[in-house]
């Protein structure tokens, strides 16, 4: 257990948890936090894999992390769209990933990497071509942030590490036993149901206003 763990714990799970149960609700306000910390996160952990380092072991992973933590930010604000993309493709890559590492690939490998990167851009596409929004945004943001609220536990308690986030929330808590992706299964179910039961009407009002914010 350490005080990176637990802060990094610590965020993970309040914000996995107000996606999880909240997300489509609260989509104006959380999705560009969200954004901040995917975008970092992926960023990091992207520069980490390619160099065979650890996570967030050097100033290029950090400064990488920066960068996409901004566009990231920055599109799930002014874009409908282009918040659902992002966290479909986040959410692809991570459900691959996890089934490659479950399957006996390496976890930090680069072959891993590369075909989750491409399974995230597919599942992405889908979500775009998917007219759908409500249920799409319901979907991704209960599993999305279910799985990091589990990892999120798992950190603050020093039962899996920072620098295990490379291989990303899922397949990080994976190496601890099936119990943990069944947790990530059920808390990402009972997202799916709440959400549906007390977001009819938001919807309208989360288009109207994205409709406005967008620059273009």
């Amino acid at each position: 257990m350490t005080i990176e763990g637990i802060f990094i714990g610590i965020i993970g799970l309040v914000l996995g948890a107000a996606f999880t149960f909240g997300g489509f609700r609260w989509f104006l306000i959380l999705l560009p936090i969200w954004g901040l910390f995917v975008g970092f996160t992926a960023g990091a952990d992207a520069v980490s894999t390619l160099l065979g380092e650890g996570f967030l072991s050097s100033a290029l992973a950090i400064g990488v992390g920066v960068v996409l933590a901004i566009v990231f930010a920055l599109l799930s604000y002014f874009y409908w769209w282009g918040a659902i993309a992002l966290l479909a493709g986040w959410l692809g890559y991570e459900a691959v990933h996890w089934l490659l590492v479950a399957i006996g690939f390496d976890a930090t490998g680069f072959l891993p990497f590369i075909i989750s990167l491409a399974a995230g851009a597919v599942v992405a596409v889908a979500a775009l071509v998917v007219n759908a929004p409500k249920l799409i945004a319901i979907i991704l943001t209960s599993f999305a942030g279910a799985a990091w609220a589990v990892a999120g536990f798992a950190l603050v308690f020093g039962i899996i590490k920072p620098d295990e986030l490379t291989t990303g929330p899922l397949a990080a808590v994976y190496t601890q036993g099936w119990i943990w992706i069944i947790a990530w299964g059920v808390l990402g179910a009972a997202g799916v149901i709440e959400q549906m039961m007390t977001t009819a009407r938001v919807e309208r009002d989360l288009v109207a206003v994205y409709s406005q914010r967008n620059p273009m």
